[in-house]
């Protein structure tokens, strides 16, 4: 008699749980002549802030308001004037005329004046520009980020699919050879490869997948080696990471609303606007000058000074006043939206991350291994005729989904941290460390809102 496999062996055999970020097996590594490159969340965030072309632009804003910024400061050039007068021209006749020859300088004395409000401004939109650098900043972290944590849900479900179409394999083998050995009906063998035919459809899907999230990392990394997208890989945090508590809710927003790029730009913006107002009501007086110079009149030197002045009779200038003082109103409303759009930023964020460590702390380890060993009863059930396939069926696909919603929770539990770092405030490396082992400035132990 022909012994029988044991399908318990056939279709469990070692049991891996999937966790996002570890190292693939040897089923999904790619050929060994080929190069493979796995990424850290600080790797990624450090390459797509290295030479992203927005940070360059926005530093080349950064630099246009420095200049702008010299040049509020520079002390204006003096005006020469030489002047002739009483000539004899050509054709004139014989008579004597004595010349009249004038030379004097003029100091404009009107941006002296204006000097402290055009510096109050330009310093604001220096100010504002810089914080311009840090959104920028912020903004290419935060879709990296994003880019990475797609990376490494899709490696995660790719992986759990595979596991699922490797187990409804050994099933198809098993059952052929009991149809063969008459100990089976075939329409058993049958429903077992539509369902292998399902998994591989899976894995198709979820592969093109991994390929189109590979794909939009790399723009962000500026890999162009030509290099398989296969091989690029990502190695998220793992969930004995997500240990530390957070910081309480309130020094949180206080960091943000001190911290924030776009707050820092628009309270700059304000402080520009006001220097504006101060440059309008300055350019009342639009004209003024000293002048200081020598006169020659045939033999006879004199001195001349004066001092030129425009009179603000019919242009006060009311209108360029009036424009620059609603622009610093609009500029004040600005900031206390932001304050209040920032505060209910950061307290959604705070809940959404809070859940979801509390959950995925739930999870674990109870999850998944519940799952395995309800496939494993199904199996030993099945083969003990005490179960149908279908519930064997039923009882592998339970573990798939299992594996599949550990994964997306334990992603979504990393990218919620690190978006409420960014939310709060933090630079995109402190953001990546939150949540995972931080500094006590943004973790504090039994921190809790």
């Amino acid at each position: 008699m022909v012994r029988q496999p044991r399908l318990h062996a056939l279709l469990l055999g070692c049991v891996t749980t999937v966790v996002v970020g570890t190292t693939v097996r040897a089923q999904t590594l790619p050929p060994p002549s080929t190069a493979r490159t796995d990424w850290t969340l600080d790797a990624v965030l450090t390459a797509a802030l290295a030479q992203n072309p927005l940070v360059a632009a926005a530093r080349a804003h950064v630099a246009a308001a420095e200049g702008s910024r010299q040049t509020a400061g520079t002390v204006p050039n003096p005006i020469a004037t030489y002047w002739m007068e009483n000539t004899r021209f050509p054709g004139q006749g014989p008579i004597p005329l004595e010349p009249e020859i004038s030379f004097y300088g003029t100091l404009p004395l009107e941006p002296f004046l204006q000097r402290s409000s055009r510096t109050a401004r330009a310093s604001g939109e220096l100010r504002a520009a810089q914080a311009g650098v840090t959104t920028a900043e912020r903004d290419v972290a935060l879709q990296a980020a994003q880019a990475f944590y797609r990376v490494a849900l899709a490696q995660a479900s790719l992986d759990a699919v595979r596991e699922n179409r490797a187990a409804v394999q050994r099933l198809v083998d098993y059952l052929r050879t009991r149809v063969a050995q008459g100990a089976s009906a075939e329409g058993e063998m049958i429903r077992a490869e539509v369902e292998r035919d399902r998994a591989e459809t899976e894995v198709t899907l979820a592969d093109v997948e991994l390929l189109r999230a590979q794909a939009a990392l790399r723009s962000w990394l500026g890999v162009v080696d030509g290099a398989p997208l296969a091989t690029l890989r990502v190695m998220a945090p793992a969930a004995a990471q997500l240990g530390s508590p957070l910081a309480p809710f309130p020094d949180l927003v206080t960091h943000a609303l001190a911290e924030r790029p776009e707050l820092v730009a628009s309270r700059g913006k304000v402080e520009a606007t006001t220097g504006a107002i101060d440059v309008e009501r300055s350019l009342v007086i639009r004209q003024l000058g000293a002048t200081f110079g020598l006169k020659r009149t045939g033999s006879t030197n004199a001195m001349v000074a004066g001092v030129s002045i425009t009179l603000p009779v019919f242009d006060q200038n009311h209108g360029e006043i009036q424009r620059a003082t609603g622009e610093h109103l609009a500029a004040k409303q600005e900031v206390q939206w932001l304050e209040r759009a920032i505060s209910a930023e950061v307290e959604a964020a705070y809940q959404a991350a809070a859940r979801l460590v509390t959950q995925v702390a739930a999870l674990q380890p109870a999850f998944l291994r519940r799952a395995e060993e309800s496939q494993q009863i199904a199996v030993g059930a099945y083969q003990e005729g005490a179960a149908t396939l279908l519930q064997v069926l039923d009882a592998s696909r339970a573990l798939t989904d299992a594996r599949l919603i550990y994964a997306r929770a334990l992603v979504a539990a990393n990218e919620s941290l690190y978006e409420l770092g960014v939310a709060a405030g933090y630079d995109a490396m402190t953001a990546a460390r939150l949540g995972h082992s931080t500094p006590a400035n943004i973790v504090r132990e039994g921190g809790s809102r």
